[in-house]
């Protein structure tokens, strides 16, 4: 004969696995990444919205933050856990002596994303002398204009009206005429040069650093809290390991990923599509190279004597102090 609990049994059960569901969603921890509509934060949209974050007790949230430097300054101050930003934002705070943040790696490759798109009148570099050039400051698009002017005997500081511009606010400034050029990475790079007589005078590929170290000028690089990784240095390796899985994800299914990126950032699938196959990705097992002198640390130190020789900077940073790569996966 086959026994069959009763029904208060039933609801008991029932109770229990409410509240064992209950007590499993309230154990979650609360963290928050932020950064831009840039293809390069995919990893993060996809850890949150494939579930790797809650799989290890996170409750993550995603917030827009155009600027690197306001994204390196939440994490710096606990207000965020983690973010990935351009690395020259994260040069200048460390020159100042900011300890409150670790590098733990770079995600991707992605150079031939950003340059200067200019108005018809602008034919070339060379005819920015004197003209108004949107730039966001202390941004990848800060160095990658100079070098550009560089290449044709100007210095961006002094021959150039830089006018500094989140790049949310560059396709309106364009679009009404107001600036002369702009240096911007994707996806407004591509909006801009659908703009009547938009043209492209350079990109990052034409620049000096890529010669030498086949890099963007301001690599992505990931940052996270240096308070909560000392305290839970644990936690803080499985929140890395799991924003790795979606970098492996976003690799390894390009279409699935450019689903998950149409939600965050509203493009048209197709154009994220083509987008995402200028980059190559770099997963857990290649950030032992990535944090080495072979990968970005060559690269950084040009831009750290870059940054000290223009004055950004008064002092040259020990970079070292600030990587962790036991953190990694």
């Amino acid at each position: 004969m086959q026994l069959r609990p009763n029904k208060p049994v039933l609801f008991l059960l029932a109770v229990a696995l409410i509240l064992t569901v209950s007590l499993s969603i309230m154990a979650q921890e609360k963290a928050y990444i932020v950064g831009s509509s840039w293809y390069g934060h995919a990893p993060a949209w996809v850890a949150i919205e494939e579930g790797y974050f809650a799989e290890i007790g996170f409750d993550v949230e995603y917030k827009f933050v155009a600027s690197s430097t306001d994204r390196l300054m939440a994490v710096s101050s606990g207000s965020a856990l983690f973010a990935s930003l351009g690395e020259m934002a994260m040069i200048t705070p460390m020159a100042m002596g900011n300890k409150n943040f670790y590098w733990v790696g770079s995600q991707d490759i992605a150079p031939g994303f950003e340059g200067v798109v200019a108005q018809e009148w602008i034919k070339s570099i060379a005819d920015l002398k004197g003209k108004k050039v949107a730039v966001q400051a202390a941004s990848s698009t800060d160095l990658t204009l100079h070098l550009l002017a560089k290449e044709y005997g100007l210095n961006s500081y002094r021959d150039i009206n830089l006018i500094n511009i989140s790049y949310s606010e560059m396709y309106t400034a364009f679009a009404n005429k107001n600036i002369d050029a702009a240096v911007v990475w994707e996806p407004t790079f591509s909006q801009l040069q659908e703009l009547p007589g938009a043209h492209v005078l350079g990109k990052d590929t034409d620049t000096e650093i890529y010669r030498q170290f086949a890099s963007m000028t301001s690599p992505d690089v990931l940052i996270i809290n240096r308070r909560y990784a000392d305290r839970n240095p644990d936690k803080a390796k499985a929140f890395i390991r799991a924003y790795f899985k979606g970098v492996e994800f976003v690799r390894d299914n390009p279409d699935e990923a450019a689903r998950i990126i149409e939600k965050y950032v509203g493009q048209d699938l197709e154009q994220i599509a083509q987008g995402l196959k200028g980059f190559i990705w770099l997963d857990a097992q290649d950030q032992a190279k990535v944090l080495s002198p072979n990968g970005l640390f060559g690269q950084i130190e040009y831009v750290i004597d870059f940054l000290k020789e223009t004055g950004r900077i008064t002092r040259k940073p020990n970079y070292h102090e600030w990587v962790r790569p036991d953190l990694l996966p």
